[in-house]
């Protein structure tokens, strides 16, 4: 089994080089929206430009009839928007035309943004989600929260049923392993009491056990944290409105990664999803 996921991941990986180009390539530019056809042209095997790849330095984008791309500088933040048919030049500071319409300069990738936010590529954290969502033998899947900070002062839990009306026993535990939290439950979410409270810049971790009616035993734990209260703020004051482009909000959901705000990106990723509901990247940042 565990060599068939490094097989499986191995080609996850594979793909994502050939998407990115040559190993070892800096990467200038991170694909933010796509509509029709691209390829890179300096590239042998003309590998097919996708939602969230990274297009290398000096790399030539050709861009189909039709088709649109936008892309995010990851040094500046800045978006560019071009337009086929044409071919384009990915400089370090921005991009040019070969041939075919100029492109556009669309000012930050987070337009609430008071100065430039540098946004990083969300591709090596892709592979990792894949691995962590090959459901592992005898273990519950955790939804929700996973690994990383949250946003909530008074997070809410919650995993995968196993069967119905059986129970669940969950504990919470402190960075110390202190024992905060521990209750059975027949559901498959909870919401801490009142009287727990959670501090910032402290590791929990949740547990989550129960025996499946065959008689298997399952379980699974994770950590989380608190965000402070100043990226909590540039949160609020950096999130895009429902109706901004889907750039920004792909943009938003890439910054969100980087800040290890998993749980609130993945909100933006099903969003994105659904409106792409055939691209397959989005499905795997959406763990669906």
């Amino acid at each position: 089994m565990q060599s068939v996921k490094n097989i499986f991941c191995a080609f996850l990986l594979l793909g994502y080089c050939i998407a990115s180009g040559a190993a070892g390539d800096p990467a200038v530019a991170m694909v933010t929206d796509l509509e029709g056809k691209a390829l890179v042209l300096d590239d042998s095997r003309k590998p097919a430009v996708t939602l969230l790849s990274e297009i290398r330095q000096d790399a030539r984008v050709q861009l189909d009839a039709g088709g649109r791309l936008v892309a995010v500088y990851l040094g500046s933040g800045q978006t560019w928007e071009m337009k086929g048919p044409a071919v384009v030049l990915f400089r370090a500071q921005q991009p040019e035309s070969e041939s075919g319409a100029k492109p556009q300069a669309r000012g930050n990738a987070l337009s609430k943004a008071s100065k430039d936010i540098r946004i990083k590529p969300v591709a090596v954290a892709q592979a990792a989600i894949v691995m962590r969502s090959v459901k592992p033998s005898l273990k519950l899947k955790l939804l929700n929260p996973l690994g990383n900070k949250t946003l909530e002062e008074r997070p809410a839990f919650a995993w995968k049923s196993l069967a119905p009306d059986i129970p669940y026993r969950f504990a919470l535990l402190d960075d110390t392993g202190r024992t905060l939290f521990e209750t059975s439950v027949v559901d498959t979410s909870l919401q801490l009491p009142a009287q727990v409270q959670l501090k910032e810049a402290t590791t929990y971790t949740w547990s989550v056990s129960a025996q499946h009616p065959d008689g298997s035993a399952f379980s699974n734990a994770s950590d989380f944290s608190l965000a402070p209260a100043a990226l909590r703020r540039q949160v609020e004051s950096l999130r895009p409105a429902a109706n901004s482009p889907f750039s920004e909000r792909i943009a938003f959901a890439a910054w969100l990664e980087e800040m290890a705000l998993r749980d609130e990106a993945r909100k933006y990723w099903k969003a994105a999803a659904a409106e792409r509901p055939d691209d397959p990247r989005l499905k795997v940042m959406a763990d669906e």
